[in-house]
């Protein structure tokens, strides 16, 4: 790259409204070990290193018809909702990619916020990069939407009337699910 070619960084933003509770889509977030029963990209994910709170992941998705592999860096802050990726492994023309999840409550349902930056060093395949960005964006925020509504109605479904149910991830792939426990009746006092 020549010293007077410049880099301009671009942007994408995606959003979706979910019916399920903040806590449930973050931890369906967290968790990658499931990913490929529920967007229909990913083949394979596996947490190669790291805790819940930063790791890397590594995951094999189908991209453009075909099968792409790669690693990333996550770092999450539970109490905010929010999860930050850097991609590690890029090739041109990719010369960056990263960005964020957020999940803010609104009018009862859990708004994530799926945003990206990136950088190419071949400015005409802009266009190229942030149209598969588009799309896979798009079909994994309704994944999402669609397996975090259907959880949360299972778990309310099972959880005592009255009742919300606990969801919280273990070990990597292991999904624990606690009922809070109703609270004393006078007969128990």
């Amino acid at each position: 790259m020549s010293a007077s070619t410049s880099r301009t960084a671009h942007r994408t933003t995606h959003r979706t409204s979910i019916n399920a509770p903040a806590d449930l889509v973050f931890s369906m977030l967290r968790d990658a070990s499931h990913w490929p029963f529920i967007d229909g990209l990913t083949v394979y994910s596996e947490r190669v290193s790291g805790d819940d709170a930063t790791h890397e992941l590594r995951t094999s998705v189908v991209s453009n018809g075909a099968l792409s592999s790669s690693h990333c860096w996550r770092v999450f802050d539970a109490a905010s909702h929010r999860a930050e990726f850097q991609q590690l492994d890029l090739e041109p023309p990719l010369l960056h990619l990263g960005g964020d999840w957020e999940i803010r409550l609104s009018d009862g349902l859990s708004v994530v916020t799926l945003s990206h930056g990136f950088e190419v060093d071949d400015e005409h395949l802009a266009e190229q990069i942030n149209q598969i960005i588009e799309d896979y964006s798009r079909r994994e925020l309704e994944a999402l939407r669609a397996s975090c509504e259907r959880l949360s109605i299972l778990l309310q479904h099972h959880a005592p009337q009255g009742q919300p149910a606990d969801v919280s991830a273990g070990q990597p792939g292991e999904r624990t699910v606690a009922q809070t426990p109703a609270p004393p009746t006078a007969k128990e006092v």
